[in-house]
């Protein structure tokens, strides 16, 4: 089975270019190609993970507002009882 090939061109002149340039070259000839398909299913997995977050941090909010929409229909109503029975 023969593997598909990808090739990247980097532009030197710019910094974030030089830093990818720069960790590759730092790495051995076979492990180039398993660190880039880390990286690329990392990032993926880092969007997905951001997702789930922010979908949590809504739900949680909601959930509070709930709660202090229920407190404070309580407190209401415990003062509106009170006057009810004077």
């Amino acid at each position: 089975m023969k593997g598909k090939v990808i090739s990247i061109r980097l532009n030197l002149e710019k910094l974030t270019d030089r830093k990818i340039e720069e960790t590759l070259s730092n790495l051995p000839t076979r492990r180039k190609s398993e660190y880039v398909r880390n990286a690329i299913i990392v990032y993926d997995n880092q969007e997905k993970l951001i997702e789930l977050l922010k979908q949590a941090v809504l739900e949680a909010m909601e959930e509070r507002e709930t709660k202090q929409a229920e407190k404070k229909n309580e407190e209401n109503g415990g003062f509106n009882d009170y006057l009810k029975s004077l």
